[in-house]
């Protein structure tokens, strides 16, 4: 029996939890204090990815990585939540007004440097802003009943990651599944939001 690698399936997971907890983050932040605080996501991005590239551990590296890499996300998530506001998808906070160098370092610290960190945040960046365009559009074409194929996708790459050697290619299945079957519940809503004229209809379907 091969022995099984659960750092797919950990990581994952804990990118699973940590992006869902920027969500609330996020919306708090802008209720609270508006989109001008984008800079604070940014630079805790930044510090998170720095401080990950100097641990010696790998799972806290990609840990941490993906979590500045969900700043960033939540940057630009900042001014989509404010959009949403202005449009009345959500709340509005009625005590706030609402108006329409390079740093050198030796090569054998880079050397030295953990990238699994930088490597998996970037990933899950990227995963999170395609799962997103194919959760739209596979409402569009196919309705929500698409679900299925991301639940297939999703314990298709937690089940893969498993059997995986490689901590870092392990760790960014695992993110990619749990991903995934977040879109489960982001494909179902999506057509929730397109019933309510947020985005276009499908003229050959019927809703």
């Amino acid at each position: 029996m091969p022995v099984l690698n659960y750092y797919g399936l950990v990581l994952g997971l804990s990118a699973f939890l940590i992006i869902g907890l920027y969500h609330p983050i996020v919306a708090k932040a802008e209720y609270y204090w508006g989109k001008r605080i984008w800079w604070v996501f940014l630079v805790a991005g930044l510090a998170l990815c720095l401080t990950s590239l100097f641990m010696f551990s790998n799972v806290g590296s990609v840990i941490v990585g993906v979590a500045g890499f969900g700043a960033f996300w939540s940057t630009h998530e900042l001014f989509k939540q404010h959009e949403r506001v202005m449009r009345g998808r959500s709340k509005r906070n009625p005590r706030r007004t609402y108006a329409a160098s390079l740093l050198l370092v030796p090569s054998s610290l880079l050397v030295s440097l953990n990238y699994n960190g930088v490597i998996a945040g970037a990933a899950s960046f990227v995963i999170i802003a395609v799962s997103r365009y194919i959760c739209i559009k596979a409402e569009y074409y196919f309705s929500k009943k698409f679900w299925i194929v991301f639940l297939l996708i999703g314990l298709g790459s937690i089940g893969a990651s498993l059997f995986l050697g490689k901590t870092i290619v392990s760790a960014i299945l695992g993110i990619n599944g749990f991903t995934f079957l977040w879109g489960i519940g982001e494909i179902i809503e999506q057509e929730e939001r397109v019933k309510k004229g947020w985005f276009p209809r499908n003229p050959k379907r019927q809703y």
